[in-house]
Order: C-alpha cells, then structure tokens, then sequence
C-alpha cells in the first residue's frame, strides 16, 4: 500500500496512506464486443468449505460492492446469529468513478436488443470463471443481486436462465420498464419446466417510492405514482409465489426511497443469499 503524505496535501498533520477494501481486488475485463469493465472481487480469508465457498454477484458494481461487502463481512463474524459464511463477493462495474454510469447500465440491464442476455454470457463464460481461479466456489449456492434496472435485470435472469443462479434478489425493479414487458418473460418462466433446484428470489422496495413531493417536484411525483414501484414489486411477489415453482419473499423497507433503501436491500441480500435461514416471510396478497 502507497503511503501519501497529508502534510503535502493539507499543510500539516499526520501521514496518511491510502484506504482498501479488505479482502479486495480489482481487475479490468473486455468483453467479446470490446466493452471494458472493472470486477471488483473479494475472497474471505477463512478456509474454504469442502464445497467452496458461495458467490454473490452484484452490478452496478462500484455503487454496491463496498457496503455488501461490510455487510458480509459483519455478518459472517457472527454465524451464530446471522446464519451466513464466509463468501466470494463479485462486483460489475464500468471505468470512471461514478456509482452508476447511466449509458453502459442501460445496455447491459435492460432485455433490449440483446444487452442483458450478452451481459449474462459474460458473467457466465467469464466473470465466474475469474473468481473461480481466485478461490473455489460453489456453483450451486451462486446468487445474483441489482438495485433499480439491476433489479429488472435480475428477474430477467431468473425467468430465462433459471438455473444458473440459485438466489435472487431484485431491489426496486423496475417492472414498470417498456409497459411492463418483464411480466411476458414471467408467463414463460412459469409455462415452462420446473427446475430440479427450487429458484429463491427476494424482492426488496422503499415505502417511500411510491409518491413525491407534489409542490418541491410535480413532475417527479408523477412518475413515481405512474411506476407503480411499490405496487408492482408486490404484485411480482406475490404471482411467483402462489405460482409454487419458487420460494419468494417480499421486503417494503419503510421510510426508505429509491436511494435510501439500498443499504437496507443489500444487509437482507447478504441474508437471504449467503444465510442458511428459511424465508422470513410470504409475500402480501
């Protein structure tokens, strides 16, 4: 680690060096079109189970990767409480230092035009087989989670690849995308063959996005009220799980918004993905 000087950047105090993720590395990819992309992977330190360790696979990598790694780490020094082990945290981003780059998230999240299924074909042929030289991984405990277009994303992958990765969560999805199209994608997952390994998915929304201050933003406001986030997250759960062909559970943090709510998403991701408790709860009909 590079030790920097505050003195040369402030005039006086003590030295200072540079802050790291623990367990942290970094590594840049390209993918078969000659997109470039940042992996942020953590490996515990603990010995791995005879099984390898389970992998949990974040996008929007540079917005999420740091807190669900405290969490995992928090929560995996006390098993006895919260139930989840040591694991691989994989986190998908972009170069340049914004938490979210709009334009490259919209080409690899949204089914459109091909873009999540080839985003899926690299997290499958590549960003998997990275960390599985890292350490070993358990492929049949790999879960994947995203937040907003992530959240769409990740009902997009259970409902056409369903068994690539055992749990799911989805954040705020943005269901309400092209006039709902992902409800078509849900009838065909539903309509075709169960899978050997029962599908997990959690769906996760903030109370608060639902509705905006109408005199501050009007506009926003109406946006909001026609996302029918809050709506259309329970609808979503409660389908798939009287369907019977997975186990689902719906979370609405409350007084949370579409931003505030992503710590609160990603401590019960870490949870649901990385624990060995049941279901907290049903989805509300």
């Amino acid at each position: 680690m590079q030790r920097a000087s505050a003195r040369d950047e402030e005039g006086s105090g003590p030295p200072a060096e540079a802050v790291a993720l623990p367990y942290a590395r970094q590594f840049e990819i390209v993918s078969p079109q000659g997109l470039p992309y940042r992996l942020l992977i953590a490996v515990p330190p603990e010995a791995a189970p005879a099984a390898g360790f389970p992998v949990l696979v974040l996008v929007d990598g540079d917005a999420l990767f740091a807190t669900a790694l405290a969490s995992a780490r928090l929560q995996a020094a006390r098993p006895e409480v919260s139930g989840v082990q040591p694991a691989v945290l994989i986190g998908i981003g972009y170069p340049g230092a914004a938490p979210f780059d709009a334009e490259r998230r919209r080409q690899d999240l949204l089914p459109d035009a091909g873009g999540a299924d080839r985003f899926l074909d690299l997290i499958e042929g590549e960003v998997l087989p990275l960390a599985a030289n890292l350490a070993p991984i358990d492929r049949s405990r790999l879960s994947l989670a995203g937040h907003s277009f992530g959240g769409l994303f990740t009902l997009h992958a259970l409902f056409t690849r369903p068994a690539l990765f055992r749990s799911h969560v989805a954040g705020s999805p943005s269901i309400w995308w092209n006039e709902r199209a992902i409800l078509a994608e849900r009838t065909r997952f539903l309509q075709g063959a169960a899978q050997a390994l029962r599908p997990r998915l959690l769906i996760t929304v903030g109370s608060e996005e639902r509705s905006g201050d109408e005199q501050r933003d009007p506009v926003r406001a109406a946006r909001l009220r026609n996302a029918r986030m809050v709506d259309n997250a329970r609808e979503m759960a409660a389908d798939l799980a009287a369907s019977g062909r997975l186990d689902c559970e719906h979370v609405v943090f409350d007084g949370e918004n579409h931003v505030s709510v992503i710590p609160a998403m990603l401590s019960r991701a870490v949870a649901f993905a990385l624990g060995e408790t049941p279901l907290r709860g049903a989805p509300a009909p």
